[in-house]
């Protein structure tokens, strides 16, 4: 699989080609000339006779057996006005899922019409090359025939600048991979992907990658560092909890302060005595999504050698219901010495997570501290599942997160953090309680878990709603898990 960006029309890949054009491009349409003038031809004769106006969405495709360039597929960008990276990924990806059905090894993109977006050359790069990767993505790990249906087919982006667009596209692509093997390792069932296989992953990943390290805390390190908010949720399951400290130095000692990501990894959770219901459980192996994106990037941020000092923690547990499992009603006294009332064992992942971070305050100081879980049902009554639910302390980091967010397609939104709701979560028999009440149950979550973050410079971000999709209504996202963060 190669992709690449060149204004070279020997380079081209002459099976297919692929045309984007806005609507009412009939009069702009010189540019084709420079790539082809019979083309160029053909294409104006078909808008001339209105049989393709640029729609978004639409696609016609012309076979040419006698011309240079044998399959032109057309497909309609919408309105140049209301084009944005967004729907740049979305084309790209429904683009190669329908050149897919040729017998092909590679085909054209004539991506010059595209390019005036208001992001940076290396960003573009970047979003072909990640909606590509992520719409070639199968999980058929647990099929006894493993068929793949998506060939790695070659594309070159003709008309493309060559140095930060191909940068773009070769960071994109190592991207792209990581997020599918972040969907890989969620999709995987409970059963196989125990707390104990998901740590196993973590140290195999850090023996592959020089300069990234891997520690594992077991149960009983996890049970001298205090941190009972963990202890107490995996009581319920055979499954020894693990606590896993993932490093890298990409700063080489310059940087100070390391930026620390905390992941939720519940690698199931049935709600343990506060059982869920039936219908749907099975999806609850995606309650590690958490841990799985921190994996993920911190994979990428090795692979990509980025210069900063990175930490990823992820507490890992099962939460079960059995004899031995915590009960509604118990207090735990957390790592941090604030003690907790339990009203729901299915609000067990604040609970690891609080004891996660207070470890990243107490042992790196970090310069700043973001944490990435599937927290909250109540995330997907707030935002559906079209967005992150963003909350934290520091308006600085929110708004790069913000930016950063919208560059990558997995757009957020801010919920508030005000007084009033940590309100909501004080106890009578104990310092806090872990859930609220009934209403704003994604904002009280973010609220407790401010409680064991102190003035470090924090960012929570509920993925509930977004880890997981049961539809592909985006090209380059598939049914399953989403591979969010």
């Amino acid at each position: 699989m190669r992709f690449e960006g060149n204004r070279s029309v020997s380079k081209a890949y002459k099976e297919a080609v692929v045309v984007p054009l806005f609507e009412n491009a009939v009069t702009r349409l010189s540019w084709i000339g420079e790539f082809d003038s019979a083309l160029h031809k053909d294409i104006a004769h078909v808008i001339s006779k209105g049989d393709f106006k640029g729609k978004q969405s639409a696609m016609l495709t012309l076979y040419r057996p006698e011309a240079n360039f044998k399959r032109v597929v057309l497909v309609g960008a919408g309105k140049k006005r209301e084009f944005n990276l967004e729907k740049l990924r979305k084309l790209v990806a429904s683009v190669d899922t329908a050149v897919q059905q040729f017998n092909v090894r590679g085909y054209t993109m004539l991506i010059e019409p595209l390019l005036p977006l208001s992001a940076s050359d290396y960003i573009v790069g970047k979003a072909c090359a990640e909606a590509i990767v992520l719409s070639r993505f199968e999980f058929d790990a647990f099929k006894s025939k493993q068929e793949k249906t998506k060939k790695d087919l070659n594309v070159v982006f003709w008309g493309a600048p060559r140095g930060d667009f191909n940068k773009g596209i070769q960071d994109g692509v190592t991207i792209g991979a990581n997020v599918n093997f972040v969907r890989e390792i969620v999709n995987t069932p409970s059963n196989t992907l125990t707390p104990a296989v998901l740590a196993e992953k973590a140290q195999a990943i850090a023996r592959e990658l020089p300069g990234l390290s891997c520690t594992v805390f077991d149960k009983n390190k996890i049970e001298e560092l205090g941190m009972n908010g963990i202890i107490s949720v995996a009581k319920g399951s055979i499954c020894e909890p693990k606590f896993i400290i993932l490093e890298y130095d990409g700063a080489q000692g310059k940087q100070g302060r390391p930026i620390v990501a905390v992941g939720k990894g519940v690698t199931f959770d049935t709600g343990g005595i506060s059982l869920k219901p039936c219908n749907g459980m099975e999806k609850m192996k995606y309650d590690m999504g958490g841990a799985g994106a921190v994996i993920g990037f911190m994979k990428s941020a090795v692979e990509l050698k980025l210069p900063y000092h990175l930490v990823g923690i992820i507490p890992t547990v099962e939460n079960m219901p059995s004899a031995s499992a915590y009960k509604p009603g118990d207090v735990i006294t957390m790592a941090s010495g604030k003690t907790v009332e339990v009203l729901s064992t299915d609000a067990e992942g604040r609970l690891i997570l609080a004891d996660a971070l207070d470890y990243a305050v107490k042992n790196y100081n970090p310069s700043a501290l973001f944490d990435l879980a599937t927290l909250t049902g109540a995330c997907m009554v707030a935002l559906g599942n079209k967005a992150v639910a963003l909350m934290g302390n520091n308006r600085g980091i929110m708004r790069k997160a913000q930016q950063y967010a919208e560059n990558s397609g997995e757009r957020v939104w801010e919920l508030p953090l005000w007084d009033d709701y940590s309100e909501m979560i004080k106890s009578d028999v104990a310092d806090i309680k872990n859930t609220g009440g009934p209403g704003a149950g994604t904002i009280t979550a973010g609220a407790f878990l401010k409680e064991f973050v102190g003035n470090t410079p924090w960012i929570h971000m509920d993925i509930a709603s977004t880890a997981w999709m049961d539809t592909t209504e985006r090209g380059y996202l598939c049914k399953g898990a989403t591979g969010v963060g």
